[in-house]
């Protein structure tokens, strides 16, 4: 129905739905960060040749080894979809048990899973391991970082026998791509040491060198040996024989912080530091590994979950809808309201901000190079901006062709679109600031619009309200709000809609 007012026709208000990953959580879906952590944690440490279903999957919430939240959360899960139809096949476990073993940004994170709660945690740690890396860049080398003489080895067995080898010995088992790392170099970093040695260690920068004694020569007291080199499961195959075996000299050993001489720069015969960009490199190419393992997750467990019953299209679901803009990555929203997009009169599709599971475009990053110590090294692959550009996202934010939000030209009398933009289940953080600052851009003097801004939150509006202040400023907030402009309402109760 039409109105008019100050010589200006108005349509019916547009309404366009901005959604965010409390909406999947809304739905129960498990999607937040922990759950895909603890998921792939179950994934990584199953069996040989296992299939997985979702009670193996979550089996630490389905047998209420979690907060009564928690516990709750799955309940209804199991109660809204036909979680027993989903089965990961051995070939699937296995493909991601080899990624995951592989990956560094997982074996940094399954170690951080007190401190990184959600994926806005997870963004900033990500920067965080960035400067760690910058630290360890900004300490040269001295003439005892690289131990190519003096390898650490402890050469005497379980049975106080004392061996004796060379340095033509240990090249030999080092080969021609590996040097072994002091730990003085990073002991003089003090508290940053140890998180240091860690992310080298999660991302195979530095790692253990695997190998056994085998004896040449015997000469009373003291025997030569010649060395052999293993990976840790040959090494542990050779424990197994020594213990059974106990005339026999098979003493294995390892050798800790070995480094690739691929990641040092090294003037004349002495290397002089880490090279920036082979770290990064690869850095950069364990967050794509990384994007398609959650990639999987998405599509082989979140977009799989068929709903019991068709779920309802209710309050403002059930009215017209004219753009829905998405931050996630699962295809929720068509799957569980196809009938919405299909009754539209011009059919709508789903723009997916962060890339799409299905389009295997999805994108996992910082929101920008904020700290100028990482600007020099000119990283952007790990920003989210230039992620949606390579990746070809719908970044295009308010952009739809159904959206129509006119600048105002020099006429008098025109036709005039309200619009309702409803934010379901966006955090409202820094991290998407720009999206933030160009919806509150809307009401603008120079914008033949007016716009609403309705927040659907779920237990509390204060993080929603605190985090656009920050943005936005308080008084903007405060005007939008007394203006109404802004509005706060609690998001609507899915289980109570679609469970009977």
């Amino acid at each position: 129905m039409e109105k008019t007012f100050e010589g200006i026709k108005a349509l019916d208000t547009k309404r366009i739905f901005v959604l965010g990953n409390g909406f999947d959580l809304a739905h129960y879906l498990p999607t937040a960060y922990v759950h895909f952590m603890d998921a792939m944690k179950i994934v990584e440490d199953s069996g040989e040749d296992s299939e997985l279903g979702f009670d193996s999957l979550f089996r630490k919430y389905i047998a209420g080894e979690c907060s009564d939240r928690d516990k709750d959360f799955f309940t209804k899960t199991r109660q809204l979809y036909k979680t027993d139809d989903l089965r990961l096949s051995i070939q699937t476990v296995n493909d991601l048990q080899e990624k995951l073993i592989n990956n560094g940004w997982f074996q940094h994170f399954k170690h951080h899973l007190t401190d990184v709660d959600t994926w806005i945690d997870f963004e900033t740690e990500i920067e965080n391991v960035l400067l760690s890396i910058n630290t360890l860049l900004s300490k040269d080398f001295d003439n005892s970082t690289i131990s190519e003489v003096d390898v650490e080895v402890d050469v005497s067995s379980e049975y106080g026998e004392n061996y004796q080898t060379n340095k033509a010995e240990f090249d030999s088992f080092l080969g021609d791509n590996l040097v072994q790392f002091s730990p003085r170099y990073l002991n003089e970093m003090r508290f940053k040491s140890s998180k240091v040695q860690r992310i080298l260690r999660s991302f195979s920068i530095t790692s253990k060198a695997y190998g056994s004694y085998e004896e040449v020569k015997d000469y009373g007291m003291s025997k030569i040996v010649n060395l052999k080199s293993h990976d840790s499961h040959g090494a542990r195959e050779k424990t197994k024989i020594h213990k059974k075996y106990r005339d026999s000299l098979f003493i294995t050993f390892d050798i800790d912080r070995v480094v690739k001489k691929k990641y040092l720069d090294k003037f004349s015969s002495f290397y002089t530091g880490f090279k920036a960009d082979e770290l990064f490199k690869r850095l950069s190419a364990d967050l794509e590994c990384f994007s398609e393992i959650f990639t999987s997750y998405i599509n082989l467990v979140i977009n799989q979950l068929k709903p019991v019953r068709p779920f309802n299209s209710f309050g403002d679901l059930g009215k017209e809808i004219d753009a829905v803009y998405t931050f996630n990555y699962s295809n929720t929203f068509e799957r569980l309201y196809p009938k919405i997009l299909d009754d539209q009169l011009n059919q709508i599709e789903v723009e997916y901000i962060h890339g799409s599971a299905e389009r295997k475009n999805i994108v996992l990053g910082i929101s920008d190079l904020d700290e100028e110590q990482l600007k020099k090294y000119k990283v952007y692959g790990f920003v989210k901006t230039f992620r949606k550009i390579v990746n070809n996202t719908d970044y295009m934010f308010l952009d739809n062709t159904d959206v129509k939000l006119m600048n105002k030209p020099p006429i008098d009398y025109l036709l005039q679109n309200d619009y309702e933009i409803i934010i379901w289940g966006h955090s409202l953080d820094s991290s998407d600031a720009e999206y933030i600052r160009e919806m509150f851009s809307l009401n603008s003097e120079n914008l033949l619009n007016r716009v609403v801004i309705k927040v659907w939150y779920h237990q509390s509006q204060h993080m929603s309200l605190a985090n656009l202040m920050h943005i936005m400023g308080k008084d903007i907030i405060q005007e939008w709000i007394k203006k109404g402009w802004l509005v706060f309402e609690l998001a609507p109760d899915i289980y109570k809609e679609n469970h009977h």
